[in-house]
């Protein structure tokens, strides 16, 4: 039966956790059919529209994968979009110079937060990796996501509190400002309310907003919350600033790191309008919004190479540990990614491989990840790998037991096939200030604890010079986002192309 798909859970995650590997191979063979349709479909018009090349598809590791082992693994690429903004924030972030970013994706219903420690991403583990509810042993970008985007709706619950979101206006009918019937108070109607919207030049003039619209379906919320209108909208930006701040203090401050060492590279169709905002309230000093925020993702698939994960259950114990074994299943493993590689048609020179271990403390449930040197391990080499984790398990958890035994629970190994990315944008060129302003209009920000309303000045982006510092209030105007640097902060553009904001002036 060549038309059945046919999956094994020892095949799709070749480790223990029994429960975990049932649902991952369920949901492998739940998606698997339609997921093999469709690569069929699209490498067949690729070949009929004379396209070349070889298929490659972005997977949840942050690396691409070819069109073969997507349609035999389909739950690799469960989170494929997200990642890729990860890897688009990292790279614009390395442009730039930064090492320490905190990506930072809005979209029209959802936020999704990525941490980047100089160019390394953490992966998920079985504690936390899910969809729909289900645990999935599958490698992926550790991303976290909210229900905060540019449609949320803002409301009064039974309680009569105020929330926005996770309830979306979605595209139909979307915010009221669309003009597409949408009748509830949105996050996109606040921001239009407040002046930092251009209801004329929205989506590059491709699109006008409905400026009374969105006035009226706040006035109904203001009424509910019997608070004037700009007030009300101001309050909804501050309800959802808040949740995402906290949503990126809960992936920070509650794992021991210091939010205030990273920039934030905001994208996405809304991440630009809120970035600023979300940083102060973290104390992040920098915000870095890409060239094109709305296709930062897009960029990220053209910035990684072909990246394979194989992984073993192990079961041994730092008191009795079996070296010869242990290499023994480390040198197959990179054995038959090897041959993976030479399969796709990687040359050897190109790849290259990164070994890691999940460990724990005997008695505990689950594992953290460490990674393991290449080459032969010995007494010596492993003695540093156990180091290692007590190291990471103080950072992590506050403490270590260091005369307790460690048990090392799966190993594995990533291949990594380079291939030809993206590597540089246009260089930018500008011209001033002046010939980039298009007008100036009155916007409403909060400033130490009351509404002010300022004129503001609207930048075209595409006019902005290069290197030249400019003060907000300012709305920073392109096809595919909008960029708000609010009251005291300064904005200036890099030379490759980002937008840099200082908040609090200029250093």
């Amino acid at each position: 039966m060549p038309e059945a798909f046919v999956t094994t859970s020892a095949f799709v995650a070749p480790q223990f956790r029994e429960f975990e590997r049932f649902t991952t191979a369920a949901l492998a063979a739940f998606i698997g059919p339609k997921v093999r349709e469709y690569i069929a479909r699209l490498e067949t018009a690729l070949r009929a529209a004379g396209v070349a090349g070889e298929l490659r598809i972005m997977a949840s590791n942050g690396g691409a994968a070819t069109a073969g082992m997507v349609s035999e693994k389909p739950t690799l690429t469960l989170l494929s979009g997200l990642a890729a903004g990860v890897l688009g924030g990292a790279w614009i972030g390395e442009l730039a110079g930064r090492g320490h970013l905190m990506t930072f994706d809005i979209g029209g219903t959802s936020a999704d937060i990525g941490i980047v420690v100089d160019g390394v991403f953490a992966e998920t583990d079985a504690r936390s990796s899910s969809i729909a509810g289900f645990p999935l042993l599958s490698p992926m970008i550790d991303i976290h996501t909210i229900g905060a985007g540019g449609g949320s709706i803002a409301h009064l619950d039974r309680g009569g509190a105020f929330r926005v979101g996770p309830r979306s206006a979605g595209a139909v009918p979307g915010p009221a400002a669309y003009g597409r019937g949408g009748t509830e108070p949105t996050v996109t109607d606040a921001n239009l309310v407040l002046g930092r919207l251009d209801a004329q030049d929205f989506l590059g003039g491709g699109m006008k907003l409905d400026a009374g619209a969105a006035r009226a379906a706040v006035a109904g919320l203001a009424e509910g919350l019997g608070l004037p209108l700009e007030e009300a909208a101001e309050g909804v930006l501050t309800v959802i600033n808040a949740n995402m701040a906290n949503a990126i203090r809960s992936r920070t401050v509650q794992k021991g790191i210091d939010p205030r060492g990273f920039a934030l590279v905001a994208f996405g169709g809304a991440g630009p309008l809120h970035g600023a905002e979300v940083a102060a309230m973290l104390g992040i000093r920098e915000v870095i919004v890409p060239p094109y925020p709305g296709i930062t993702s897009a960029m990220g698939l053209l910035t990684t190479d072909v990246k394979y994960d194989a992984t073993r259950t192990q079961f041994q114990v730092s008191t009795t540990i079996d070296l010869d074994r242990l290499n023994a299943d480390l040198d197959a493993m990179e054995a038959d990614l090897a041959a993976r590689f030479e399969a796709d048609r990687i040359a050897a020179a190109a790849t290259r491989f990164e070994r890691a271990g999940d460990l724990r403390y005997v008695g505990q449930g689950y594992e953290l990840r460490v990674p393991l040197p290449a080459g032969p391990l010995d007494a010596t080499v492993i003695a540093a790998v156990w180091e290692a984790f007590h190291a990471r398990h103080a950072a992590e958890y506050g403490h270590a037991f260091r005369e307790s035994p460690i048990e090392l629970v799966n190993i594995k190994v990533t291949g990594i096939g380079a291939i030809d990315k993206l590597t540089a944008l246009r260089p930018v060129t500008g011209g001033t200030l002046v010939a980039a302003k298009v007008r100036t209009a009155p916007c409403v920000f909060r400033v130490e604890g009351a509404l002010r309303s300022f004129e503001t000045a609207f930048y075209d982006r595409r006019a902005l010079p290069v290197g030249e510092i400019f003060e907000g209030p300012a709305i920073v105007l392109q096809s595919d986002s909008t960029t708000v640097i609010p009251p005291g902060a300064t904005a200036a553009v890099e030379p490759a192309g980002s937008i840099l904001i200082t908040l609090g002036g200029a250093e």
